[in-house]
Order: C-alpha cells, then structure tokens, then sequence
C-alpha cells in the first residue's frame, strides 16, 4: 500500500510539474470545453463587505457550500459581490465596486424590496434572505426551479477566458469569473484586526450573448487570481435565472 501511495504521489508531481511549464511556455491555454458534468446548479449572490461585522458568517456559509459544490441534494454556483456603500465607514473594501451595489440595487427593485443591505443572499435572481441565516439559506435554495443547462463553451488561457454561449430566446448570457480563497487583513472599521477570509469573489461580470443570439466573449484575467473559476447563466429582464453553466479551468 505504502509503494502505490509513493507512486501516485511521484505521478501528481510529474503532472504538477509539466502544469508549470506549460505555464512557462505560455502553452496554458486550454482546447474548449463544455460545462462540467450535470451542471446547471443555482447562482446565489452574496452581496457583502469586509467594513460589515454581520458578514463573516455568511461569507462562512458560502465559502462551504462552495466547497460542497451545493447544498442538499441542489447543486450550486455561489458567488460573492463585495458592495461600496461600507467603504466611507472606517475600511474600503479592496474587493468592492459601484458596479456590484447597483447590481443589488437592481435585485432590490425587481424584488420590490425598499431595502439593500449586508449580507443579503439572492438566489436564482428571484428570491432574497439574509445571507448568515442557514435555515432561510437553504429554504430558499431547495424552492428554487432549477435551472436549464445552459449551451456554452469555455476556453481558459493564462489571461483570459473565452466563452461561447446561445442565449435563450428571453434572456442574455453573462459569464461571472471569480477568484477563490482570498485572505485579508482588515486594519480598520467593524472588522478590525481580523484577516478575513472570502470566497468565491466575483472578479469579472461580462455579457457574453443578447436575447436569442449566440456570440462569443474574451473575457480579460488577472493572472494572480489563482484557484478561480467561472459560471455562465441566462438572465433574463426580471433578473430571474433561467440557465446556468459552471466552466472548467
């Protein structure tokens, strides 16, 4: 037993080995590929902030279902939006952008809410709760349709990612990249002294294809962001998702 372990550990190393010079050689770029087996898991987005004291647990919440690949029996694609509206109170949220809070200004009115606020979970685009609240979390989930599985293709490369998508006849096609694993060390505000852990941090949100079309979209990547991935969905107007596609890296 002892010999085989020794050996699959001498195989990993061979491949992790030619990974890094394939890297070196900037031969990274991958042949297209389909989305991952049986993935048309629900997108929830978890709008929050580092300045907020309330959302180190729900970023916990997610960052295991994001290590579980879903929750129950329901596969999902969590994403995290790091919101500005936190950073004139103490500490600027490296990760947050105005692009992010209107995001969720978006959900508030199509969800008839009068409310925006940390941490807040949409799921499906249709349905909202409070991101640290595990029962309501997976209440909602579990209620939510599941998704169509999404036509789309993707293409990683060292510093970019190329997707091709057919968007449904009443709804486009985004992509969201995010960047996994992230530590911070959080000086001032709320969350002073902490190093705080994300992830699932949504790097890059680009239409890929309008309603009805299919198109294809270079999306740019910082190399740095290791140990990230990507999800491609159908939205339609009413923020609802429809179709969902996780890409391989």
């Amino acid at each position: 037993m002892r010999t085989r372990a020794v050996v699959r550990n001498a195989v990993r190393a061979i491949v992790s080995l030619v990974a890094l010079a394939e890297l070196a050689c900037g031969r990274a770029e991958s042949e297209p590929r389909p989305a991952v087996r049986g993935a048309s898991p629900i997108v929830v987005e978890l709008f929050t902030s580092q300045g907020c004291s309330s959302c180190p647990p729900a970023e916990l919440l997610l960052s295991n279902i994001a290590r579980n690949g879903g929750l129950g029996d329901r596969a999902v694609a969590p994403l995290t939006f790091h919101v500005d509206y936190w950073n004139d109170l103490g500490w600027a949220d490296p990760f947050s952008l105005p692009a992010w809070t209107q995001r969720q200004h978006d959900y508030a009115s199509a969800l008839h809410d009068d409310r925006v606020y940390t941490p807040e979970l949409v799921v499906g685009g249709a349905a909202a709760v409070v991101g640290s609240n595990l029962a309501a979390v997976t209440r909602a989930i579990q209620r939510a349709p599941a998704p169509a599985v999404l036509a789309a293709t993707a293409t990683w490369a060292v510093d970019t990612l190329t997707v091709a998508a057919t968007a449904p006849a009443d709804a486009d096609v985004w992509v969201a990249v995010w960047q996994a694993s992230t530590q911070t060390e959080v000086t001032r505000g709320e969350n002073a002294g902490q190093r705080l852990a994300s992830d699932r941090v949504v790097r890059r949100l680009e239409r890929v294809a309008t309603a009805g079309q299919q198109s294809t979209a270079v999306v740019k990547l910082d190399p740095a962001w290791r140990a990230g991935g990507a999800v491609a969905f159908a939205q339609r107007a009413d923020r609802q998702i429809t179709a969902s596609a996780l890409l391989l890296r």
